[in-house]
């Protein structure tokens, strides 16, 4: 299948299942669903199957439970395929932090396919099949970005987030990667519905209304009028990405002008202290999420007779390098002296960012910036702190809580790039919408990579 395929050249896959198991499952499900075969990034719990996160210390973890999305998608009758890479518990925006390896970009030999859900994407570029995916600063559209597919951040508790292993809860989401619009507005029906386990979900009029349009969508009813909605953009934030990001940017809003799309140049500029603001929650909170991993209740463990040895030993050796960097800056900036330095301050311009943009979504109807400053990197070029500036434009929708969408734009020396559209919270209908309507204009999504 397309799916081995994308495994055995590009590792996309930490637990690929063997064939024969999925086409039985296939063939005793049932559902509108049925028949449907999914790819699970590997930090979204799957009852009975290697759950790893990317790290040496899950390596043998496998959950007694099903993500909350993954029972709603099996009772639509549809089937995992497998879980695919990621960066180690998804801190990483290039698929390079793994344990089991680096994902690589299916477009073009010695580039990263973005992250974290880099396995994610890469299997549904080359089997063009949705998948899930987690988002905390751009871990779904980025790699989307990167690999020649949509990628959707929903709003900020629409989709329960029990069973996905956390990383910074205030700022990640489950997304959805997909070659076609159709697929993003059914899944995120099903995994849409509300689930009482998650404090974090809102009960919202707008959550109803979104759920209704999604239906809408799901039957391919699609009654659109671009002519009514305002995009708004700023020339200074597209300055800050490379000539050639730029140059497809603007030919993007061209063709959306052409639809009948009204753009207007606005000042975005919070947007430009989204990524130290960011970096200084996502770090405390990772430093807090990862406490539990002490080689005692489960996991990676080394017995050396004591506790503290245990522990210490434990997580030297099942962590990676740049969870270990996160995991003491975190604790560094929460400790006493420091949190009101740098943590309370970062929770500050947090609220500034969330309040700059409510202003925006009270005149315009999106948002309109490239998804990444630049083409994708090569292996190395974009590990650890370096890299962070990959995630310039993706940061402020997880600050915010908007949904988000990258649509792809084209190509830079053989490589993709996107576009990303952000609205006000529970509109995911009117991104999708416009995916659907600029499919054969901005993008093909049943463009090949082989």
């Amino acid at each position: 299948s397309r799916l081995r395929e994308s495994h055995e050249k590009c590792n996309s896959f930490i637990t690929l299942r063997e064939w024969d198991v999925i086409q039985r499952e296939v063939e005793n499900s049932s559902g509108p669903l049925k028949g449907l075969i999914l790819p699970v990034k590997d930090n979204i719990s799957t009852y009975s199957i290697h759950t790893t996160c990317g790290s040496r210390i899950l390596s043998n973890y496998i959950p007694p439970y099903d993500a909350f999305v993954i029972e709603k998608l099996k009772e639509a009758g549809v089937v995992i395929a497998g879980k695919t890479n990621m960066d180690e518990f998804a801190m990483g925006n290039t698929s390079e932090t793994s344990y089991f390896g680096p994902v690589k970009n299916p477009w073009r030999e010695g580039y990263v396919p973005g992250g974290s859900s880099g396995g994610s994407a890469v299997a549904t570029t080359i089997s063009l099949a949705p998948s899930l995916g987690s988002d905390t600063g751009g871990s779904v559209r980025q790699p989307a970005a990167y690999t020649y597919a949509l990628g959707l951040k929903p709003t900020y508790g629409l989709v329960s987030r029990y069973g996905l292993i956390s990383y910074a809860d205030s700022l990640e989401q489950i997304g959805i990667l997909a070659r076609y619009p159709w697929d993003i507005s059914i899944i995120l029906y099903y995994i849409s519905e509300y689930d009482a386990r998650d404090g974090t979900m809102t009960i919202d009029s707008g959550r109803l209304r979104l759920r209704r349009e999604l239906y809408r969508l799901y039957n391919e009813e699609i009654d659109f009028r671009p002519e009514k909605y305002s995009i708004a953009y700023s020339s200074k934030i597209v300055d800050k990405s490379d000539d050639e990001v730029e140059k497809l940017f603007y030919r993007a809003i061209d063709i959306l002008e052409d639809i009948g799309y009204n753009f207007y140049e606005v000042d975005l500029d919070f947007m430009l202290v989204g990524l130290p603001t960011y970096y200084i929650i996502t770090m405390v909170e990772a430093s807090s999420n990862l406490m539990r991993y002490d080689g005692v209740q489960y996991g990676y463990t080394q017995d050396l007779g004591d506790y503290f040895s245990n522990t210490s030993t434990t997580r030297s050796r099942g962590f990676g390098d740049e969870v270990k960097r996160r995991i003491l800056t975190g604790a560094l900036l929460s400790s006493k002296g420091y949190e009101g330095r740098y943590y309370l301050k970062a929770l500050k311009i947090r609220r500034w960012i969330s309040n700059a943009i409510k202003k925006i979504f009270n005149e315009y109807d999106m948002i309109i910036i490239p998804t990444t400053p630049s083409k994708p990197p090569k292996f190395g070029e974009a590990l650890g702190p370096k890299g962070y500036i990959h995630d310039l434009y993706t940061v402020i929708p997880n600050l915010t809580g908007n949904p988000a969408l990258n649509i792809p734009i084209g190509f830079i020396d053989g490589l993709p790039i996107g576009i990303q559209l952000i609205s006000r919270w529970f509109e995911e209908d009117l991104l999708i919408k416009t995916a659907y309507i600029t499919e054969g204009k901005l993008y093909h999504s049943s463009k090949r990579v082989w």
